[in-house]
């Protein structure tokens, strides 16, 4: 899955040599041209990657300082864009990752976006190692209750490991414990794959609007992505 960023600028040499370096680097980039549009997206939306351009845009240095006030995006990795306004001190100062100077160039834009990928893969497979102990139980279709482990959990489905292959396309029920939230989320869906290993991927299809509620709650405080068909490993456990 590409990586996702957001460009705050209005300069078109800085969006086109952005968007030509994130491209070439698998990273999806939207724009926009106001720091109340950015403050809006970055605490809506998950993101890996801000970049914003301290000086040409009224307001731009504030999204900065508010990026690391977010639940969802305050480990997100920002690039500050200067040219003599802003100093690199003050932009480090603001919370940037990294500084690039204008006019951009795209061999430092793209040194800053390799470096700026690795960290995210760092941080990806922290959550990876340390979330792989979620454990519970799942009830199959044929009445069959299994202890499982949960890999991943998303507002569209969750991935498991079990002890005996699964059979695909069967039905499964789940309660859902997640760590911190008051009461359980249950789920009914669909084994939409299966491994001989016992690995099972199953998609929600029946989750009230209060169970789904929580669980996108859930995943934006702690900054997983609420995506409806993959997500990061969480510490949670499932019973029946």
């Amino acid at each position: 899955m590409a990586l996702q960023a957001l460009l705050l600028s209005v300069d078109p040499h800085a969006q086109e040599t952005l968007h030509n370096v994130l491209d070439r680097a698998n990273i999806d980039l939207s724009l926009c041209s106001s720091a109340e549009e950015a403050i809006t997206i970055l605490n809506r939306d998950k993101l890996d990657a801000f970049l914003v351009d301290c000086d040409d845009i009224e307001g731009a240095p504030a999204v900065l300082q508010q990026l690391r006030q977010t639940k969802i995006n305050k480990s997100a990795i920002s690039f500050a864009l200067v040219h003599g306004k802003t100093s690199v001190e003050e932009a480090f100062q603001l919370g940037a990752n990294f500084v690039l100077d204008k006019p951009v160039s795209a061999e430092r834009a793209a040194r800053g976006v390799r470096a700026m990928h690795g960290l995210v893969m760092q941080e990806r497979r922290r959550f990876h190692r340390h979330l792989l102990r979620a454990t519970g139980v799942i009830l199959v279709d044929e009445g069959t209750e299994l202890p499982v482990t949960i890999t991943t959990i998303s507002r569209g489905g969750v991935s498991i490991e079990c002890s005996r292959r699964l059979d695909l396309g069967g039905a499964a029920s789940l309660r859902i414990f997640l760590p911190g939230a008051m009461r359980s989320v249950q789920a009914k869906g669909e084994i939409i794959w299966a491994t001989e290993e016992g690995r099972a991927g199953i998609r929600f299809q029946v989750l009230a609007a209060e169970d789904l509620q929580q669980l996108q709650v859930w995943l934006e405080e702690r900054g997983l992505p609420l995506g409806n068909h993959g997500a990061m490993f969480i510490d949670a456990t499932a019973q029946v």
